[in-house]
């Protein structure tokens, strides 16, 4: 199994990154442990170099991942996630898999292109995914102008995709009272919570 993570640019730390690899060695220890940056310094965990072309700016790296050739499962988190317990029981290889965003059910939708998925969370095996990058690639431009995130991008290009049980995952911002074995948190939370924990 390959756990990744994408840190681009500033907006999260090396020290950050460390923190979730950590996390995730209590209960996947494993695993082979990738981060994909363009700024290796003070990670504790292997690298893969950011492509330099084409250039990507924020999540949109995170589609590039489809393009490496790291066979067998490949697991996916954001760094603004936290491990509570041991996620494996929910998390399953069949195709392109992703976070059902079920808090969003009583949430009013303000754009054209919103989705109920997210992609904090992602499995897909190996090479079988390069078909979403390749179509990505055929008009790079038009979709990270149409789109702000490879969610609505999945969605609305009608690529096949899967979602995780519901009780996988806790959105710290509209579900504070379940308990799931991961947590995700909007920046500002999440820029709270890891200073308290530091």
């Amino acid at each position: 199994m390959n756990i990744l993570f994408v840190k681009h640019g500033s907006k999260y730390t090396s020290k950050q990154v460390n923190n979730l690899y950590n996390e995730l060695k209590e209960h996947i220890p494993y695993a082979n442990y990738y981060c994909y940056t363009e700024d290796p310094s003070n990670l504790s965990m292997p690298y893969i170099n950011i492509k330099t072309k084409p250039v990507l700016k924020k999540w949109w790296n995170k589609l590039a991942l489809f393009d490496l050739d790291l066979p067998g499962k490949n697991l996916f988190f954001d760094i603004d996630t936290v491990i509570n317990s041991n996620p494996l029981q929910y998390l399953t290889w069949n195709g392109l898999t992703v976070v059902n965003c079920d808090w969003k059910n009583n949430i009013p939708i303000n754009h054209n292109y919103d989705v109920t998925i997210n992609s904090q969370v992602i499995t897909w095996i190996g090479n079988e995914q390069k078909h979403i990058w390749n179509y990505f690639l055929s008009n790079k431009d038009y979709f990270m102008r149409k789109y702000k995130g490879i969610d609505r991008f999945i969605v609305h290009e009608e690529f096949n995709y899967n979602t995780f049980n519901t009780n996988m995952i806790q959105s710290y911002k509209y579900q504070p009272d379940k308990i799931a074995p991961i947590t995700t948190y909007e920046e500002l939370d999440y820029g709270t919570y890891f200073t308290k924990k530091s």
